[in-house]
């Protein structure tokens, strides 16, 4: 089974699996580069496939009439590249290696900064304009939704699901924020002027300290007929 792998934005192969554990284990290969053969739905790097795990052989004594004696320094031995295997042609063209993946990290989904941002812009606007951050309420819940979904289809090629989660939290409590506001806004408007003046009037007073409670009350009812009422 021929090996393919993604080695400073290029793409090399075909390597037989032998000689492709030796170029890992030599490190040429480097855990975090994509590697890809038929059969694979997708690229992965190279320290999460099983079938490319190499594990280290322990060192052995030097021996022989070249061995160093103690307190000699050991000769710095010299790697030798493994023979290459000869071109064949694979059975099935390889998939491309994605063009966003750098340095064996996913790049964030850009659905899912889309769903963060909107969804702290329409927690914010609620307090400020009511239902009418209700555009950004929905692209933020959408947004989030299909974000991750798609980080969910394929966690390999995509990352920020911590944010898109964010923009739905944001989201739906920004729409929270507005059904409240929107409710407050009807039963004020609902209600009768002067039973709006009267209920102010009541919560000042209660929440003012003792000695102004008769002072504030005085000056409402010079108010109410100033106004004739």
């Amino acid at each position: 089974m021929n090996w393919y792998y993604a080695k400073n934005g290029a793409q090399q192969g075909p390597v037989a699996l032998e000689d492709m554990k030796s170029r890992i284990a030599m490190g040429e290969i480097a855990p975090t580069d994509l590697a890809w053969r038929e059969g694979m739905a997708d690229w992965m790097p190279v320290s999460s496939i099983a079938e490319l795990k190499v594990e280290a052989a322990p060192p052995r004594p030097e021996t022989g009439p070249y061995a160093a004696h103690p307190g000699q320094a050991q000769p710095t031995p010299v790697a030798t590249a493994a023979p290459e295997q000869p071109y064949r042609a694979p059975q099935a063209a390889p998939a491309p290696v994605p063009a966003a993946y750098q340095g064996g990290q996913p790049p964030s989904q850009g659905l899912a900064i889309a769903a963060l941002v909107c969804g702290i812009l329409a927690l914010v606007s609620c307090c400020v304009v009511g239902f009418f951050n209700l555009p950004l309420v929905i692209a933020a819940i959408v947004t989030g939704h299909l974000a991750i979904a798609k980080i969910k289809g394929n966690p390999t090629a995509y990352s920020g699901k911590g944010m898109a989660r964010g923009g739905l939290i944001t989201g739906y409590l920004g729409l929270l924020g507005a059904i409240v506001i929107g409710i407050f806004i009807a039963k004020v408007g609902s209600m009768d002027p002067i039973k709006i003046e009267k209920w102010i009037e009541d919560f000042t007073v209660e929440h003012a300290p003792p000695e102004k409670q008769q002072e504030i009350r005085d000056q409402f009812e010079q108010q109410r007929k100033a106004r004739g009422q």
